[in-house]
C-alpha cells in the first residue's frame, strides 16, 4: 500500500489517504471468499464481499500497517485512537483507494502532576447489610450465642465489611486522584474525540442506572438537577477524564516512562482480547500496548508522589433500610 496524503484538520484530528494495488485487493478477495464460500461477488452480495476484502487487505500484516507507520513517523505523531476507514474508490484492475481518520495527541500543556490529595471515603454500612452477612455466612451456632457473643459477631462482621469498603474506596480514590491530572492539562481538544468520550461516559452512566434499578427521573430528583445541568456536568466529567488520559502520556514523556520494544513485544505476546480488545493491525496494536504500559507507569509515578488521606478509623453504620 502507498501513502498518498497526510493532513490535519483541527489540532489533533488527522486523515491519511492511501491506495492498494490490484494484487493486494485480489488477495483480500481471495481470503474473503475462502471465509464465506457461499457469498458471490454478484450485484446482491458484491458490496458485502468487497467490504470484507478491503478490510482484510487493510488489516493484513503487510497492509495498512506500513502506511500508518510511515505517516506517524513523518509527522512525528502520537496517535491516541484507532483509525476509522472509508473506501473512496475501487476496481479489480487497479485496486482501491481509501482514507483513514484518527486522532493524535494534540498540542497540550502540562502543569503540575504530583502533590495531588484525595480522601479515601468508604460508603456507609447499612445495619441490614450486617444482618444479611451474618445470616448468609454464619451458622446457627454463631447466631445462637449469648448477648456478648452476638455483639462480638456483629463487631467482627462489621469490621470485615468495613475492610472491604475501604479497599473499594481506596481503588476509587486512586482513580479520582489520577483524574485530577485533567485539571492540569490545557490546550485544544479535537471536538469529535471529545464527543466520543462524552457518549462513552453517557453509556457508562446508563449502565450504572440500570444496575441500580433507578430511572433517570428519580436520579435527577435525588440530585436536584435539571437535564441541562446534568448534561453539562457529564460533559465536564468526560473532558476532565480525557485530559487526564492524554496527560498520562505527557507525564510518561516528561519522566522517561515509555517502555522499550522488548517490553512492548512481551505485552503483545500476552494480548488478551477480553482485556485488551480485538486486535487491529500490527502497528496499531503495538501503539496501544506501548501506551497502556506508559500510562500505567505514569499513574504509579503520580500516586507515589501524591497523598491518599486515610479513611475514618470506624465505619459509619446507618440504621435505615
Amino acid at each position: 500500500m502507498i501513502l498518498e496524503h497526510l493532513y490535519q484538520g483541527e489540532p489533533g484530528a488527522w486523515k491519511i489517504v492511501f491506495r492498494a494495488s490490484a494484487a493486494e485487493l485480489a488477495r483480500g478477495l481471495e481470503a474473503a471468499q475462502a471465509a464465506a464460500p457461499d457469498v458471490s461477488d454478484g450485484p446482491d452480495d458484491g458490496q458485502a464481499l468487497l467490504a470484507d476484502a478491503v478490510n482484510r487487505a487493510i488489516l493484513a500484516p503487510d497492509g495498512f500497517t506500513t502506511v500508518w507507520a510511515e505517516a506517524v513517523a513523518t509527522a512525528g505523531l502520537e496517535p491516541v485512537s484507532d483509525p476509522d476507514f472509508k473506501l473512496l474508490a475501487w476496481n479489480k484492475a487497479e485496486g482501491f483507494r481509501a482514507e483513514a481518520c484518527f486522532f493524535a495527541l494534540p498540542p497540550l500543556q502540562l502543569g503540575a502532576y504530583t502533590g495531588f490529595v484525595q480522601p479515601i471515603e468508604p460508603r456507609p454500612i447499612r445495619r441490614l447489610a450486617i444482618e444479611l452477612e451474618i445470616n448468609q455466612r454464619h451458622g446457627p451456632e454463631d447466631r445462637a450465642a449469648g448477648a456478648a457473643g452476638k455483639a462480638e459477631l456483629r463487631r467482627r462482621v462489621t469490621a470485615e465489611l468495613y475492610a472491604q469498603r475501604c479497599a473499594q474506596a481506596r481503588a476509587l480514590a486512586q482513580r479520582k486522584l489520577i483524574v485530577q491530572l485533567g485539571d492540569q492539562v490545557t490546550g485544544p481538544l479535537p471536538r469529535q474525540l471529545l464527543a466520543a468520550h462524552y457518549f462513552a461516559e453517557q453509556r457508562r452512566f446508563n449502565l450504572s442506572l440500570q444496575a441500580q434499578h433507578v430511572n433517570f427521573d428519580q436520579f435527577l430528583q435525588v440530585r436536584g438537577q435539571t437535564v441541562e445541568q446534568f448534561r453539562a456536568e457529564l460533559h465536564a466529567t468526560a473532558e476532565r477524564k480525557l485530559r487526564s488520559q492524554l496527560g498520562l502520556l505527557l507525564v510518561a514523556g516528561k519522566e522517561g516512562l515509555w517502555p522499550g520494544s522488548a517490553e512492548v513485544d512481551a505485552a503483545l505476546a500476552a494480548w488478551d482480547d477480553k482485556r485488551d480488545g480485538a486486535r487491529t493491525f500490527p502497528a496499531n496494536d503495538a501503539r496501544k500496548a506501548r501506551q497502556k504500559l506508559a500510562s500505567q507507569r505514569a499513574e504509579a509515578f503520580i500516586l507515589a508522589r501524591s497523598t491518599l488521606l486515610p479513611p475514618p478509623a470506624e465505619p459509619t453504620v446507618i440504621e435505615t433500610a
